[in-house]
């Protein structure tokens, strides 16, 4: 139960440190990603098909939604190869959920610390969009997998195994972003 209190605020505070917007599922799950790694907490990340993803987290983001701390707009944006309509899922914090944030930042300020430094070194690292992020979430979740220690094309012949696909110029673009966040160090 006390895991599940530290996630729910990790999301909340999450949303405010990022200005209170999440414009996706995929970015959303690809930012708590990096915070929990950073902060070493662990969200029920797994490999899935668009990288690192935790159910916990998209629980808890609808639980967040069913209390009115998180509203949802959806907006159509094509068709897939199969004829599928294509939407995104935006998120931001509501009045009410701003004012859950401001409570757990006076409640808990070294979280809100912690919280608000990793997100600015993921700001910092570069502006990626939900696919880059995608892609430096998984490289990052295969080097966490081969130990930490690993060159390119380590993570380039392990990605394939949980079903992703990258190009070398996508990881060399994933491994810089890493390096800015102080993930990896590149040698």
């Amino acid at each position: 139960m006390e895991n599940e209190l530290l996630a729910r605020d990790v999301l909340v505070l999450a949303y405010k440190a990022f200005e209170g917007d999440m414009r996706g599922k995929t970015l959303l799950q690809k930012r708590i990603y990096f915070l929990s790694v950073m902060m070493g907490i662990d969200m029920g990340y797994e490999a899935h098909y668009y990288g690192p993803y935790s159910e916990k987290v998209a629980a808890l983001n609808s639980e967040l939604k069913s209390l009115g701390y998180v509203s949802e707009a959806s907006s159509a944006y094509g068709y897939d190869q199969r004829g599928f309509e294509m939407a995104r899922h935006d998120f931001r914090l509501t009045e009410v959920g701003e004012r859950v944030a401001e409570r757990k930042i006076a409640a808990q300020p070294e979280n809100w610390e912690r919280i608000q430094q990793a997100a600015a070194v993921l700001k910092k690292a570069g502006d990626l969009n939900y696919m880059e992020l995608s892609i430096a979430a998984k490289a990052y979740y295969v080097l966490i997998k081969l130990h930490g220690r690993a060159k390119l094309e380590d993570i380039s012949g392990m990605i394939p195994k949980f079903g992703w696909s990258v190009s070398d110029a996508e990881l060399r673009k994933a491994t810089e972003f890493l390096s800015k966040a102080e993930l990896v160090a590149q040698q």
